[in-house]
């Protein structure tokens, strides 16, 4: 996240100042989160990370997000698009601790500008939040599997209790699947459309503690004229690799290629 990607991650968004929104600018979804991630269940080694994702239905004249930590006067990154994404991702840390000394718990500002002028301007307040008590385990697929069909149904368990809700992404090259939140309780996930064949993704399930959801939904804000969902968590990301079987025409003809292969070593 990917993509994708704080201190104690989560909502409790208070709006500051409303700059001179134009409609040009369209904002769908801002997310602040901080993240420990885990391969294959195992925690990575420098596992924690800061991660701030902006979603526009139209960027129209954006150049740039400058974001500022609590009670600084200055920003601490500024934002440009690179391949369609606006986003920002600390380098890792080996504790939540460590992190926060870095990025710390409170209201964070975002400014939103075309060129110099100012189009959007509100504040995120990601305190209060806990981590997540564990992080999934995925029962299947096996990590590195080469074997997982076109339309896989992916499953895991999960400790009552761990967290407020999951988030759930699966990405290759080619494709992009995400689901979040959702319920706690959900223990599968089968992606919309089949996969494409002999493809490498990456599946990822979140355990997600969270301010202000709507239920399971992004709660939203308005600011001048543009109204957009916002998310604030701590997470405990695992991840997989997988790989699907070949399209069957590919298989026929591999296992044509081996049988005549076998014929001629006879």
């Amino acid at each position: 996240m990917k993509k994708l990607m704080t201190v104690c991650a989560v909502v409790g968004l208070i709006m500051a100042t409303a700059g001179t929104a134009q409609a040009a600018l369209d904002v769908d979804t801002i997310v602040m989160t901080s993240y420990k991630s885990h391969t294959d269940g195992t925690p990575d080694f420098y596992p924690w990370r800061f991660e701030v994702w902006v979603e526009l239905d139209d960027s129209g004249s954006l150049d740039h997000i400058e974001v500022t930590k609590p009670g600084d006067l200055t920003p601490f990154t500024t934002i440009y698009e690179v391949d369609g994404n606006w986003e920002f991702e600390s380098s890792g840390y080996l504790t939540i601790a460590a992190l926060q000394g870095d990025y710390p718990t409170g209201e964070y500002t975002f400014d939103f500008y075309s060129d110099s002028s100012s189009l959007l301007t509100f504040n995120l307040d990601n305190s209060g939040l806990t981590e997540p008590t564990n992080p999934v385990n995925f029962t299947y697929p096996a990590y590195g599997a080469t074997d997982v069909s076109l339309n896989p149904t992916f499953t895991w368990t999960i400790d009552s209790g761990a967290g407020d809700a999951l988030g759930l992404w699966l990405d290759s090259d080619n494709d992009w699947y995400e689901n979040i939140p959702v319920s706690m309780d959900t223990t599968s996930w089968e992606p919309l459309g089949p996969l494409n064949p002999n493809c490498t993704y990456d599946l990822e399930v979140s355990v997600i503690n969270a301010k202000d959801l709507n239920g399971l939904a992004f709660p939203t804000m308005t600011v001048g004229s543009d109204e957009f969902k916002y998310g604030l968590w701590i997470e405990y990301l695992n991840g997989i690799e997988f790989t699907t079987i070949p399209e069957p025409a590919s298989a026929a003809i591999l296992a044509l290629g081996m049988f005549a292969l076998r014929r001629k070593h006879k």
